[in-house]
């Protein structure tokens, strides 16, 4: 059976792999540059793995699926791809989102330990919380290596005989026939099986999915401390909605990697027609999106970033990733839409995906996400504009 996995990112790059496994697979991988290039939507040196769930609590059998998946990656591959770290996972009392995390911690065992808001103070001095802070430590929370992942998963599969096709943008789909057509830069090819796993990009090859799906260019600051030892034992961490934001130290201790969510990224309806290196007015308006997090929670980060990084994501409306086969042909697989939580499950993703593609289904347990209520409506499908998104309240919204 010949496959092609169009994108070989955070999704697509495990799809190939597993695909890599079958003996009776002849898999090919299409990106536009090469796996784990820092401009795809897995960049920005770091992501977390928590193993807990913010706002769909059937999605917590996937994350400890995941966790098991994490684990046969790094043992095949012999690479170091996470630094378990610990993660913070805190907001205040009665947030939906923080009461969410508590229960899936208790639906699959999860070791966590509940801290107050004076344990908070005394743990994480960086901090100002609140008096209504509620914190939740998560032990076997991880710091992913993106990058890394990507590049290493992709020379996995070519070991196992996968063809990476590298700076080789696949231009269309053609699933008419008996047989998938794909047009690249190298050629026109046909293939049994088609995977597709572009991130932000996949809107653009399958127009159609633009009624659930729409795209937006996230940005990350890096801010040094305002002295050297503020960051001393800093904590990765996630603040729940509704104030929404997260951030990742660096490993010397001098940096922390900061991230809002969805209502704070850029509103595009395609992945190409967007500015990604900001300056002038541009950049002001994202450093003012960022100004509450050092007036409100950490005040003492340096007052501008050193650095300043665009990725592209793509989101659902139910904020759960869209796995579906194209309408015309079942042997054409879509996955997409990962709503910027796709990474820390990417390996378990990647046997879903595998999965999908040989056998038309997964033994995992991907129902929930067709029940799913939405958490924005789509306004414009071709300029990606959207209600707002309540799921993901901000301060900076």
């Amino acid at each position: 059976m010949k496959v092609a996995v169009i994108g070989l990112g955070a999704i697509g790059v495990q799809i190939l792999w597993q695909l890599s496994r079958q003996d009776y697979v002849e898999v090919q991988g299409f990106d536009t540059a090469y796996p784990g290039h820092s401009m795809a939507g897995a960049g920005g040196d770091s992501r977390l793995f928590w193993n807990l769930e913010l706002a769909e609590l059937a999605y917590t059998p996937l994350i400890q699926r995941a966790a098991v998946a994490w684990r046969e990656l790094e043992t095949v591959s012999g690479a170091v791809l996470r630094d378990q770290t610990g993660v913070l996972v805190y907001g205040d009392e009665g947030d939906a989102q923080l009461d969410c995390a508590v229960n899936s911690a208790d639906l699959i065992g999860s070791p966590i330990k509940l801290l107050s808001v004076s344990e908070l103070r005394k743990r994480f001095p960086q901090f100002r919380f609140t008096e209504k802070s509620l914190g939740i430590w998560d032990q076997e929370g991880a710091v992913i290596l993106p990058e890394r992942t990507v590049a290493v998963t992709g020379e996995i599969a070519r070991y196992n005989g996968a063809t990476i096709h590298e700076f080789a943008p696949v231009f269309s789909i053609d699933p008419s026939g008996p047989r998938i057509t794909v047009t690249s830069r190298i050629g026109t090819q046909e293939f049994d099986r088609v995977v597709v796993a572009c991130g932000g990009w996949t809107t653009k090859l399958l127009p159609h999915i633009r009624d659930e799906v729409v795209v937006r260019r996230l940005t990350s600051m890096w801010f040094h401390g305002g002295d050297d030892n503020y960051l001393t034992d800093f904590p990765p961490f996630l603040r729940a909605a509704p104030s929404y934001c997260y951030g990742v130290p660096s490993h010397d201790a001098r940096s922390v990697k900061l991230g809002l969510g969805f209502n704070d990224h850029y509103v595009t309806g395609d992945a190409d027609s967007l500015p990604r290196h900001l300056t002038g007015e541009a950049l002001e308006e994202q450093l003012s999106k960022f100004e509450w997090i050092q007036q409100k929670m950490l005040p003492g980060l340096a007052r501008r970033p050193y650095r300043v990084e665009t990725y592209v994501e793509s989101y659902t409306r139910s904020m759960i990733e869209y796995i579906h086969r194209h309408p015309e042909n079942e042997n054409v697989v879509i996955m997409t839409g990962f709503s910027g939580h796709g990474f820390r499950v990417a390996p378990v993703l990647g046997e879903i995906g595998c999965q999908i593609a040989l056998e038309g289904k997964s033994d995992i347990d991907i129902s929930f996400m067709e029940r799913t209520e939405p958490a924005f409506t789509i306004l414009d499908k071709e300029q990606g504009i959207t209600t707002h998104n309540s799921v993901m309240n901000s301060r900076g919204a």
